[in-house]
């Protein structure tokens, strides 16, 4: 006998489950009493398992599956079952058979919400984006179907639908975050400054800022208005804010303040930053550090002392500075400059996806506002 995978064994004992619901429960009343003898169609499918054959296999079971309330809880296990290993054609049969029966209301609408599970995962989003609008109009499972038509069109970059369903979820008392339509909002706003349309940019960035306050992605948005307005000082306040508000930006727009400030300003910008940072945490102090060496080393200089604290509190660092303890310290930090720039300096919080850049929604697991700092120094 071949030797069988692990899904065929899998796949044995839901068959085998529904083997022994049929005894116990007297499933098929044209099944004789002598032996407690199964179906042909049955034991067919057992035999096709055996043989590594689950696409013969699951044609036989759902011939002698009925849609008595045992045998429904079996299609859905077996189905749930095929759509957790990544099977989902064979998910997808199973639940288009249980719809093809005569099936109750409140079944029928579970049939369908698993259906649409099993396009969502199959990667079918405009089928699963119908079924789950269909399942959504009901009660039952009026929540879930929601909240997965809200990851669709996230993932389709549909902002405003995902709005609307944010909205829909908030009526039922279950929607995510605040900050989550504020993000929302904020796309819709960067699609508008990129189409020219600055008002509604900034409509779209007051409601997100009822949505969520404090809000630094707002803030950021802001800037670049105020920056096309020919408002620097405003730009440079909104920005200053919005690093202040939330540190793990400072390693992507440190620059873009520092030009809005001017070159005099400069150094009492980085020191105020500087200051904050030692307040809140070693860790915001250790960005602000990695942010200054990836400029110039111009615009680096005012952070000497910190930058050297921060090069001997670093294991990776202080090796590379013992490496050649004689070298100036332009040369330095012109060595750890190129080092940052092909480091992974951002990771999210909840996946471990890492990055160079900083993202609002992490491309891995889509959860917003996971990215941290995490800058990690590779010395080959």
């Amino acid at each position: 006998m071949p030797e069988l995978t692990s899904f065929a064994w899998v796949l044995i004992i839901a068959a085998l489950v529904v083997g022994i619901l049929a005894g116990h429960y007297g499933w098929g009343r044209h099944w004789t009493r002598r032996g407690r003898r199964f179906p042909a169609e049955y034991l067919e499918g057992l035999d096709y398992l055996v043989n590594e054959q689950p696409d013969r296999a699951l044609d036989r079971f759902l011939r002698v599956m009925d849609t008595s309330a045992d045998s429904l809880e079996t299609h859905f296990a077996l189905g749930s079952l095929y759509r957790r290993r990544g099977e989902t054609e064979r998910a997808i049969r199973v639940h288009r058979n249980l719809l093809s029966r005569d099936l109750d209301p409140p079944n029928r609408e579970q049939a369908l919400l698993a259906l649409a599970q099993d396009y969502l995962r199959a990667g079918l989003l405009d089928r699963a984006e119908g079924i789950f609008r269909q399942v959504s109009e009901g009660e039952r499972f009026k929540g879930r179907a929601l909240e997965a038509l809200r990851g669709i069109y996230e993932r389709q970059r549909d902002w405003m639908q995902a709005l609307e369903t944010h909205r829909a979820l908030a009526r039922l008392g279950i929607a995510p975050a605040g900050s989550v339509a504020a993000h929302y909002l904020c796309e819709i706003a960067t699609y508008q400054l990129e189409r020219g349309d600055v008002e509604e940019a900034r409509r779209s960035l007051r409601a997100a800022r009822r949505e969520s306050t404090p809000f630094p992605r707002a803030a950021v948005l802001r800037a670049q208005i105020a920056e096309r307005a020919g408002q620097m000082e405003l730009a440079a306040r909104l920005l200053a804010w919005a690093l202040d508000a939330n540190p793990v930006l400072v390693y992507d727009e440190l620059a873009h303040l520092l030009r809005l400030v001017g070159e005099s300003a400069r150094p009492a910008v980085l020191r105020d930053l500087l200051a904050q940072a030692q307040q809140r945490d070693r860790g915001d102090v250790k960005a602000i550090v990695y942010a200054a060496l990836a400029l110039s080393p111009a615009d680096a200089a005012p952070l000497r002392e910190p930058i050297e604290l921060a090069i001997a509190r670093d294991p990776v660092l202080a090796a590379f500075r013992e490496a050649a303890p004689q070298a100036p310290f332009e040369q330095i930090t012109a060595q750890m400059r190129a080092l940052l720039a092909r480091s992974e300096t951002y990771r999210c919080a909840d996946c471990g996806f890492a990055a160079r850049r900083f993202y609002w929604q992490c491309p891995g697991c889509q959860a917003w506002d996971g990215f941290e700092t995490y800058v990690v120094l590779r010395l080959r």
